[in-house]
């Protein structure tokens, strides 16, 4: 019910989309319409257009000829006044030349300022740095001779680890000091590079500078000097020429008036065609509107048409992944139950159909008695006909007559027989059909264990359609078995009579050996014989066009049936599609939650192993405190019983990298203290006791951060492949110590 409710609102959906698309089809035929129309509309317009641009052309074809002809009047005027514009163009370019210049050079005086304090930022950089530079060859120097000195020694196995940290620290500090030499060599590789850049750049704009004061000299030398013979050449050019343009202006007034009538024409014109162009403008505007709306209604057709698909799958999934789950159980009792009893119809039906086979074939063989017995009365009507033919002349022409009814009554009954051969023929492969379809229905029943409700409605449909049909071809040959039982009745009836009647007659006229035809004309056949076999032929026609009327329903029957059998078909396809799209959905679905599983219990081993290495941490944490409490606590004790405020880290068993580095920065700052270093015999043999254990701590420390940082012994999918978690320590008033996993 549900699947039939799904399906009534999907087809309302349909018919609605059905009829927007109609809406959107005669809107699209709209459309169309209105642009052929414009179309038309802008072909007319462009016709138009160009009949106008045509005697546009001519008559800027005109006008381009006019002004040749004054472009050749005033092209020499114009040649002399570039020449003069030319000239002055270059002495504003030579000022502004060397006002760019001048300004070039400003600009070079304040970058070479600017790389001068640059310069100066790096011998500064460069100082500190070499005191830098000294400073790591004094720590250097100290851990020389921190390490001759713990060579000379024969300390403890903790005093070779601190010998192996100076090593270390001293490699360290050799790179620290090489790196910063590379720099320093590179400062002064960048100074050199910078302090020629500027003096090149210095002697090219001096000789720029040089360069342009030259060629201003000479020109004020030149324009100094009196006019030139080129000079006066050009002048009088100059008169000649000024006469000849009045003479040409007279000429050119009357032109410009002729131009002035034709530029009238032409603007008349060009407004004209500015008129037809935004008409052809709006037109195409219009059109392109109309295109786009096209456009629009195609893409909103689309954008439907696939909203309207996502959305019925999307409706899909979800009531499939929502009952799936619940429902797998019930449908499978509930196909289970509706198999068996499916089973149990099809038993019956196979039932029903043997018995009417049993039936159709007694049925059969009682036609197939009654055919030889209607034969066997014929033959001895013949023979009785036969043996009084020679007295009976009127009688013979009846019997004659009697025989060719009986031979078309015969050619009608063979005709019968052979509709019943096809209509058995047709019966069995109506028969094979149905096995077909009892086959198919098996085939779908196999599936429909897995597939939803929709099925049962569909079987259940098929099922009624076969189970009517059968009841209706059973009712069918009933009938028909009852209507040939009682014709074949009243044909024995019939035949019985007329052999009493024809018994008669011979009993009649026996002592009569040489009758008269005429005297018994009359007295041949009897009427009601006759009107007995005609109706008896009627009936028979009547019975051959209902056979042949059902026998074409029978065949529109199975049409319809194998319609309906390939529909089912089509319908167990697109289920079997379902069914094998819902077991893909729900593998999927299983091995996602399988994965979910087996994430979230990794995640809770990862967690709960996290929090074991976090208390271990925090304990092995809580000791390295206590430890080194301890240790301050024996330091400052011995300081106190040494008496010395400043000691240097000379012996490793007691002080660590830290207070070492606190120490050797205070040596470097105070020289004196190195000669008061070695007056310190009291802190040496506590060292050794406490050192050990610190170590183990540490070390014990070091490997749980190795561990939760690079948990590489079991590699979880989920973390990538180098995992790591923050955290960082801190203790409080109270030393204790809060670790915070981030």
């Amino acid at each position: 019910q549900k699947f039939t409710k799904e399906q009534g609102a999907i087809r309302e959906q349909l018919q609605v989309h059905i009829q927007t698309i109609g809406i959107l089809v005669s809107e699209k035929s709209e459309l169309q319409t209105a642009l052929s129309y414009t179309q038309q509309a802008a072909r007319h317009k462009t016709a138009e257009a160009e009949d106008l641009s045509s005697r546009l052309q001519a008559s800027k074809q005109r006008v381009s000829e006019l002004e040749r002809t004054l472009s050749s009047v005033s092209t020499q005027q114009k040649q002399f006044e570039k020449h003069n514009k030319e000239l002055e163009r270059e002495r504003d370019s030579l000022r502004l030349e060397v006002l760019r210049f001048s300004n070039v050079s400003e600009e070079t005086r304040q970058q070479s300022s600017e790389l001068s304090e640059q310069l100066k930022l790096r011998g500064n950089e460069n100082s500190a740095l070499k005191q830098e530079v000294d400073e790591l060859r004094k720590r250097l120097e100290m851990a020389d001779s921190m390490l001759q000195q713990f060579s000379s020694q024969s300390g403890p196995p903790s005093g070779h680890q601190q010998v192996q940290l100076l090593l270390e620290e001293k490699h360290q500090l050799e790179a620290h000091a090489a790196q910063l030499m590379e720099s320093v060599a590179q400062l002064q590789v960048e100074r050199d590079q910078y302090a020629g850049q500027i003096q090149e750049e210095g002697r090219v704009w001096k000789d720029k500078t040089e360069q342009l004061l030259k060629e201003q000299e000479l020109q004020a030398v030149s324009q100094a000097s009196g006019p030139s013979e080129s000079e006066l050449a050009l002048q009088e050019t100059i008169s000649r020429l000024q006469e000849e343009r009045d003479a040409l202006s007279l000429q050119y007034q009357a032109q410009v008036r002729d131009n002035e009538q034709l530029s009238r024409l032409v603007q008349e014109q060009e407004v004209r065609l500015e008129e037809l162009e935004r008409h052809a403008g709006r037109a195409a505007e219009e059109a392109q509107d109309r295109l786009r709306i096209l456009e629009d209604v195609q893409s909103d057709k689309a954008t439907i048409s696939r909203a309207v698909a996502q959305n019925r799958d999307l409706k899909d999934q979800l009531a499939e992944l929502q009952n799936g789950f619940v429902k797998l159980t019930n449908e499978n009792m509930e196909l289970t139950s509706a198999l068996q009893s499916e089973q149990h119809i099809k038993k019956e039906i196979a039932r029903k159909i043997g018995q009417l086979q049993e039936d159709l074939h007694g049925a059969k063989e009682q036609v197939c008695v009654c055919r030889e017995i209607k034969l066997e009365q014929r033959d001895q009507c013949l023979v009785h006909l036969q043996q009084y033919t020679a007295g009976y002349q009127q009688l013979v022409a009846e019997r004659e007559h009697l025989h060719h009814q009986v031979l078309q009554q015969a050619q009608l009954m063979d005709r019968l027989q052979h509709d019943e051969v096809q209509g058995k023929v047709q019966l069995e492969q109506s028969h094979v059909q149905l096995q077909e379809a009892q086959v198919n229905t098996e085939h779908i029943s196999q599936p429909a264990v897995k597939h939803t409700g929709a099925v049962r409605n569909t079987r259940s449909r098929s099922q009624r359609c076969i189970a009517e049909f059968i009841h209706s071809a059973l009712s069918r040959l009933e009938e028909e078995r009852d209507e040939m039982s009682l014709r074949f009745e009243e044909e024995r009836r019939l035949h019985h009579a007329a052999r009493q009647q024809m018994t008669a007659t011979s009993h009649e006229h026996h002592p009569h050996p040489h009758p008269h035809p005429h005297s018994t004309g009359s007295d041949g056949v009897p009427v009601e014989v006759h009107e007995a076999l005609r109706g008896a032929m009627e009936k028979l026609q009547e019975r051959f066009t209902a056979l042949m009327q059902e026998k074409v329903d029978l065949k529109e029957r199975v049409e319809e049936l194998e319609h309906r059998c390939i529909q089912l078909s089509g319908e167990t396809d697109t289920i079997g599609e379902y069914i094998a799209l819902y077991q893909n959905q729900r593998a999927i679905m299983k091995q996602r939650h399988y994965e979910k599983e087996q994430y979230i219990n990794t995640l809770a081993k990862d967690k709960e192993e996290m929090k074991a290495k976090l208390a271990e941490l925090q304990d092995l944490v809580m000791r390295l405190v206590g430890e080194r409490n301890e240790w301050y606590s024996r330091y400052m004790s011995a300081v106190v019983l040494c008496g010395v405020p400043k000691v240097l880290p000379l012996h490793p068993a007691v002080l660590d990298l830290s207070t070492a580095e606190d120490a050797s920065s205070q040596s470097s700052t105070d020289p004196h203290t190195p000669s008061q270093s070695s007056e310190r015999p009291g802190s040496a043999p506590d060292g050794p006791s406490l050192r050990p254990t610190e170590d183990g701590t540490a070390r014990q420390i070091m490997q749980l951060l190795q561990e939760i940082q690079n948990p590489q012994a079991r590699p979880a999918p989920f973390l990538g492949e180098n995992p790591c978690i923050p955290f960082f320590y801190r203790p409080d008033e109270h030393d204790e110590v809060k670790i915070l996993v981030i």
